[in-house]
């Protein structure tokens, strides 16, 4: 497996599809750093406590346009490299050459995790590049709880690390946007299951996404909605049996494509 695994990677990372998806984030990040950083990178000579990156930079505010379209749409972004590849290998052939040469299992363990490393990294890359922009005109000063110009309040998830290990904090919680939206783009191998329409297997990610977003408005559960919670400015505070019930969703929507081997090997794809 192996081999192969290096091989889907390699189709995962290695396109242009990929190529635009991050550069789609990175343009987003640098329109953040053009509208708020660099109108304010002359604050840190003022005199006054100086502005600091940990609550300037597109994950660590709540206000600005670039980092509401961001972390809304990411999901179709994280699927476009590769979310739609086996769908695409069914449809083609290709699937079922490779399965009669490497086995079912083998097959589906490689895409399903070329799918999510994929996802996952366009989901946090430009997060990355973003912070570290914003590091190189402003200073990473520790965040105050008293200063009023950080959004992590008291009742806040993690607050404390926040305040104490701010770059500890930052580290946890790109791994834990990594990690969902990793999971979310592989919403699409569920969907490729029921359909072989590119288009549709693509929208799938965001459409769950969507679901999970409007479900936690509409009801008032605002900790249930992704596109809140996984900002790491907390634009809704996140509780733990939310984050667990979604993450075993999408953790069971993995292991309903990986149960479609058995089906796989009677012929039936």
């Amino acid at each position: 497996m192996g081999n192969y695994l290096k091989f889907e990677l390699d189709r995962a990372f290695r396109n242009r599809r990929m190529a635009a998806a991050l550069s789609v984030g990175v343009a987003l990040s640098l329109w953040h750093l053009r509208d708020y950083v660099l109108p304010v990178r002359g604050y840190v000579l003022s005199g006054d406590y100086p502005l600091s990156a940990f609550g300037k930079w597109m994950g660590g505010e709540n206000y600005s346009l670039q980092a509401a379209l961001y972390f809304m749409w990411i999901p179709i972004l994280c699927a476009l490299p590769h979310g739609g590849s086996f769908a695409f290998d069914c449809a083609g052939g290709y699937g079922n050459q490779a399965a009669t040469r490497l086995g079912w299992r083998a097959y589906l363990g490689a895409k399903y995790l070329a799918v999510f490393l994929s996802g996952a990294a366009v989901a946090v890359l430009p997060l990355a590049f973003d912070f570290l922009a914003t590091n190189l005109f402003l200073p990473a000063v520790r965040p105050q709880a008293g200063l009023g110009l950080f959004p992590i309040g008291a009742e806040g998830f993690l607050g404390d690390l926040y305040y104490a290990h701010p770059l500890l904090y930052l580290l946890v919680y790109l791994a834990m946007d990594g990690l969902f939206y990793g999971l979310f783009t592989t919403v699409s191998l569920f969907a490729s299951l029921w359909t072989r329409n590119r288009f549709a297997v693509l929208l799938a990610p965001v459409l769950a996404y969507l679901l999970l977003y409007g479900l936690g408005t509409t009801t008032g559960q605002l900790a249930a909605c992704p596109a809140g919670y996984l900002r790491p400015s907390q634009l809704f505070v996140p509780k733990l049996p939310w984050l667990l019930g979604e993450l075993a969703l999408l953790l069971a929507a993995g292991a309903a494509f990986f149960g479609f081997f058995r089906k796989a090997e009677r012929g039936l794809l």
